[in-house]
C-alpha cells in the first residue's frame, strides 16, 4: 500500500491545489482534512525528501502504515505495534515523537494519555525508549531535525480523517533553511522590486501542471516570466529543472535577476543553459521576443504601490484601473505568441480589510474574452467531495494575518 499523508502548509487550499497538480492522474486521493491530504500513489516514493523539496506548500510527508476506526482506544496499540516491529532488538534507546493532526479535541490531552500508555507498552516489549514531546504537545520541526528522528528514530503522525484515523511514519520534512537562504541570502534581494516568496513561486510553477513529481523534466521545457522582477520565478524554475526565460521593463530589476540566477546556479551546481533575460514591456511582446513558444508562463503581476493603511476609494480605483489596463494589454500581446493549452499561472493584486477582499473589477472577464479559459486550481469534484471552502471565484488567496496587500493566484489556459 503506497499511501502517504501530505501535511499541509499555512495556506491549505493552495497546498491542496499544488498537490492535485503534482500527484498526477494515477494517484488516488483518499481523504482531505484541514491539515492533511491522504493519497494512494501508483508507486512508492523512491526519494521522499527529494519529492518534498519540490513541493512549496507541504510541510512533511508521512508514509501511512495503518488506519483504523475513529476510536481513541485504537491509537496506542497501532503505534506500539509499529514501533516494536520496526525497532525490535534495538540495543540503544529509541527516541521518538508523536504528533496529531486535524483532531477537534485538545492535542495535549490526547497526547498525554497516548504517550504515557505507549511508554509502558514499549517497556513491556523490552524496548528502551524516550519520547521527545515537550509538555505533551506536537513535536516541533526543529526538534525532529535536532533529534535526527528520521534517520535514527521515528516521528509518528496520527491524522483524524473524515471516517478513519490514519497513522503515518514521517519520511520527509520541509527544509525551511533552504527557503530562507533562497529568499534572504541571494545577492539581488530588493523589497521594492520583488517580494514574491520562493516557496510561493515554487507552488505557482507546480500549479501550472508541467512539473513531474519525481522524474526529470523533458529537455527544453521552457518557462517564461514576463514580469521578471528580481527573478524569483526563474530561479525556482531552474531548481525544478526547467529552462527559463525572463523579461521586464526595468533594467535594474533584470540586473538583480541576473545576479540571483548566477548565485542560484553556483550554489546548487545547476547545469541548465544560461537563461536569456531581455528588456521589454510585456504589453508589447512580439514573435521576435518569443521565437520559441514557452511550455508555461508563471509570473507575479504588479501589486500596486506600497501601502501602510487601507487605500482610499479613489486611490484603490486608480490602482485597479491601471493594473486592469496593463494586464489586458499583456494578455492581448501574449495570446498570438503561445500555443493552445499553454498554462499561465499569475498573481493579481487584492486588498483585504478585515475579512473582506477587494479585487480588480472585470479583469477576469477581460482575460476570458481575449481567448483564455480560467481553470480551477482545485478540481471541482475534489472541492465538492471534501467540502473545501473555495470561493465562487476560481482564484485562491495568498495572504498573511493583518496584511492589506494580498495575492490572488489564477490559472488560465489558451483556447
Amino acid at each position: 500500500m503506497n499511501t502517504y499523508a501530505f501535511i499541509l502548509g499555512r495556506k491549505q487550499l493552495l497546498s491542496i491545489a499544488e498537490l492535485c497538480s503534482m500527484l498526477g492522474p494515477k494517484a488516488k486521493i483518499i481523504d482531505i482534512v484541514p491539515e492533511a491530504l491522504i493519497a494512494e500513489l501508483p508507486e512508492p516514493l523512491a526519494h521522499p525528501q527529494e519529492s518534498l523539496d519540490r513541493l512549496g506548500g507541504t510541510i512533511s510527508i508521512a508514509e501511512i502504515f495503518h488506519q483504523s476506526k475513529k476510536e481513541k482506544s485504537a491509537i496506542v496499540p497501532a503505534v506500539g505495534e509499529f514501533l516494536t516491529t520496526k525497532f525490535q532488538g534495538r540495543p540503544n534507546k529509541l527516541n521518538y515523537g508523536v504528533s496529531i493532526s486535524s483532531f477537534t479535541e485538545r492535542h495535549e490531552e490526547i497526547l498525554k494519555k497516548t504517550l504515557i500508555s505507549l511508554k509502558k507498552d514499549l517497556v513491556e516489549a523490552g524496548l528502551k525508549s524516550r519520547f521527545i514531546n515537550k509538555n505533551f504537545k506536537n513535536v516541533e520541526t526543529a526538534a525532529i531535525h535536532g533529534e535526527k528522528l528520521l534517520k535514527d528514530g521515528a516521528h509518528i503522525t496520527i491524522i483524524q480523517g473524515n471516517h478513519h484515523y490514519f497513522y503515518g511514519n514521517t519520511v520527509a520534512l520541509q527544509n525551511l533553511e533552504k527557503y530562507t537562504q533562497r529568499d534572504y541570502e541571494r545577492p539581488g534581494r530588493d523589497p521594492h522590486l520583488g517580494m514574491l516568496p520562493p516557496k510561493l513561486a515554487q507552488m505557482m510553477i507546480n500549479m501550472a501542471g508541467k512539473t513531474p513529481p519525481e522524474e526529470k523534466i523533458p529537455e527544453h521545457t521552457l518557462l517564461y516570466d514576463p514580469f521578471t522582477g528580481i527573478g524569483t520565478v526563474l530561479t525556482e524554475g531552474l531548481l525544478l529543472g526547467f529552462d527559463v526565460l525572463g523579461s521586464d521593463l526595468n533594467q535594474i530589476a533584470l540586473d538583480k535577476a541576473k545576479k540571483n540566477i548566477d548565485w542560484t546556479t553556483q550554489k546548487y551546481n545547476l547545469l541548465r543553459p544560461q537563461p536569456r533575460l531581455f528588456l521589454k514591456d510585456a504589453t508589447h511582446l512580439t514573435k521576435k521576443d518569443l521565437p520559441e513558444s514557452p511550455a508555461l508562463i508563471v509570473t507575479e503581476s504588479y501589486l500596486g504601490p506600497p501601502v501602510s493603511q487601507f487605500p482610499l476609494p479613489e486611490n484603490m480605483r486608480k490602482t485597479f484601473g491601471n493594473i486592469r489596463e496593463t494586464l489586458f494589454r499583456f494578455f492581448q500581446s501574449i495570446r498570438p505568441l503561445i500555443k493552445k493549452g499553454t498554462p499561465i499561472v499569475i498573481s493579481f493584486l487584492a486588498y483585504k480589510r478585515k475579512d473582506r477582499f477587494f479585487f480588480v473589477e472585470n479583469l477576469i472577464e477581460d482575460v476570458i474574452n481575449l481567448g483564455f479559459r480560467a481553470e480551477p486550481l482545485i478540481p471541482h469534484e475534489i472541492s465538492k467531495k471534501y467540502g473545501l471552502k473555495v470561493y465562487q471565484r476560481l482564484g485562491l488567496i495568498y495572504d498573511r494575518p493583518d496584511q492589506i496587500v494580498c495575492r490572488e493566484i489564477w490559472k488560465f489556459t489558451v483556447l
